[in-house]
């Protein structure tokens, strides 16, 4: 993780992204369960799973993890990971039960990858488990299908389109 960031949408000026703290671990690990079918990883995430993670997590400068708010409320979060000789990875993308559906999370995607296009790299992608309704959140959001993956889509955030 690099230094904690705070982003702030112009857009939908009470979406946030904060870094994600070890206050936040529980909040992420229930809601990455919740949602275990949307993932590569299907299994059950303990309490001594994630906090393992975040440890690693934390000597990864090129990793960052974000708790998306609203109005001071957590809504979702999402990250973005730093390849070498390829793209940044977007990944962990989850909505809070409830706050699907609203633009808040796409407000907070649109910040992210402009963030990660003037900081880092305009080659922006993910990969998405067939099967995951989120492909068309993905797409709503600028991303497109580029090749097939075997168990997984290929998806990359076109140029010419605004998240």
């Amino acid at each position: 993780m690099n230094l904690p960031l705070t982003l702030v949408s112009p857009v939908e000026p009470r979406v946030t992204l904060r870094a994600a703290g070890a206050g936040d671990l529980e909040q992420l690990r229930a809601w990455k369960n919740a949602n275990k079918k949307g993932f590569f990883f299907r299994g059950e995430i303990t309490p001594q799973m994630q906090k393992a993670w975040f440890a690693s997590y934390l000597l990864r400068p090129e990793d960052f993890m974000f708790v998306v708010e609203h109005e001071g409320r957590k809504v979702g979060c999402m990250g973005f990971r730093l390849q070498k000789d390829g793209p940044a990875d977007v990944y962990n993308i989850i909505a809070a039960p409830g706050d699907a559906g609203k633009g808040l999370m796409k407000a907070a995607m649109a910040l992210m990858c402009a963030h990660i296009a003037s900081r880092h790299t305009k080659d922006i992608g993910c990969l998405v488990v067939k099967g995951n309704p989120a492909v068309a959140f993905y797409e709503h959001c600028g991303f497109k299908i580029i090749a097939d993956g075997g168990d997984h889509h290929v998806l990359k955030l076109m140029a010419n389109k605004k998240t």
